[in-house]
């Protein structure tokens, strides 16, 4: 008897050491072929932003052909407007990059030099090492040059949008057809993810372009350098909740101090904080009422992680990853302990399955 109490004890332990292992096995593998998964992963993020309006011409009687023909070649037109518009505001940026990073640190040493002469000794190095402003800008280049790298293959990504929208007509059938009796719940589950995770990258594709034309509108108002440039920086970012608003102004805020003008400083700060509170808290809320239901540490961290295995799309694709990996640790007993960890709120996922498929802000 104390044996047979002793393994069942010892079997959620097991388990959980096995989904751990097995996570760890996946993302290695999925890092390691991160030069092949990213493109893919991009264009299904375009295909589902893209089937919204594909559905709609549907509706209105437009073949299926013609509906994914139309929106494929307005995919290509925006893709290569946006290369042209944002070409040359990048090179310029990351040619400019080590002259920046250069007055930064100035700046910074002459902020330290100038509390070091009102009696406030800090360390220059200390303040180098722990809050470098060049680093800050660096990393944002790199992103933005990580994710050219990815858009590079555009041929591939487009063909791959392509087939997936191609595809998703004949989707409900294949799930109809697969639908058993022992599959129904997996598969509700799994109807239920897709089409929240549909409105959700919709919805927030609407949102953050919405955040992009005010910030780069108020950016030329303001006669800032790169006016384009910031604008589809927060466009990008606002895709990440809660702090890809305020991520996307630090580069930006941060080349305003090169000015030495701290009413321009202080007037791109205002802006960033009356585009954020008006898209943030006044119409996205509106839009996006429910939640997914993934805590505020889950969502910086799944930030951290994704951007660790694949890059600044995974950055960007952050919050559809984790619900993913949050629906698949659903499913299994052994590794429901995880999709709890995660979830916004302490309830078992089994209690209130609603709960597992709303959207965040």
């Amino acid at each position: 008897m104390h044996d047979s109490s002793s393994v069942a004890a010892s079997k959620p332990v097991r388990d959980a050491l096995l989904t751990l292992a097995s996570l760890v096995v996946i993302f290695a593998g999925a890092r390691y072929a991160s030069n092949i998964l990213v493109p893919f992963l991009l264009a299904l993020f375009i295909a589902t932003i893209l089937s919204s309006p594909i559905n709609r011409l549907r509706q209105r009687g437009v073949p299926d052909w013609l509906a994914v023909s139309v929106m494929a070649f307005a995919t290509v037109l925006v893709l290569a407007l946006v290369f042209l518009l944002l070409g040359s505001s990048v090179s310029t940026f990351v040619e400019a990059l080590p002259e920046y990073q250069v007055q930064l640190k100035a700046l910074v040493q002459g902020w330290v030099s100038w509390l070091a002469g009102h009696g406030i000794e800090i360390s220059g190095e200390a303040i180098s090492s722990a809050l470098d402003p060049g680093a800050a800008v660096g990393f944002f280049a790199r992103f933005l040059s990580g994710l050219g790298d990815t858009l590079s293959n555009l041929f591939l990504i487009v063909f791959t949008v392509i087939f997936m929208l191609a595809d998703a007509g004949s989707l409900g059938e294949k799930v109809s057809a697969g639908h058993t009796a022992g599959k129904s719940q997996f598969l509700s589950g799994l109807s239920s993810l897709a089409v929240s995770m549909n409105s959700y990258i919709t919805t927030k594709a609407m949102l953050s372009l919405l955040t992009g034309v005010l910030i780069s509108a108020g950016m030329w108002l303001l006669d800032v350098e790169f006016a384009l440039l910031w604008g589809f920086l927060a466009f990008l970012l606002n895709f990440i909740p809660n702090i890809g608003s305020i991520i996307a102004a630090v580069p930006a805020v941060l080349l305003s101090l090169l000015e030495g003008d701290p009413l321009l400083t202080g007037m791109m700060i205002t802006l960033y904080l009356l585009v954020n509170t008006l898209v943030g808290n006044m119409i996205e809320p509106r839009f996006m009422g429910q939640r997914l239901g993934l805590s505020t540490l889950a969502v910086f961290l799944s930030l951290v992680f994704w951007g660790w295995v694949f890059g600044p799309v995974g950055m960007l694709l952050s919050v559809p990853l984790t619900m993913v990996i949050k629906f698949i640790a659903e499913q299994q007993p052994g590794s429901a302990w995880f999709a709890v960890l995660i979830a916004s709120s302490p309830s078992r996922p089994d209690d209130e399955p609603s709960e597992s498929h709303k959207e965040p802000n």
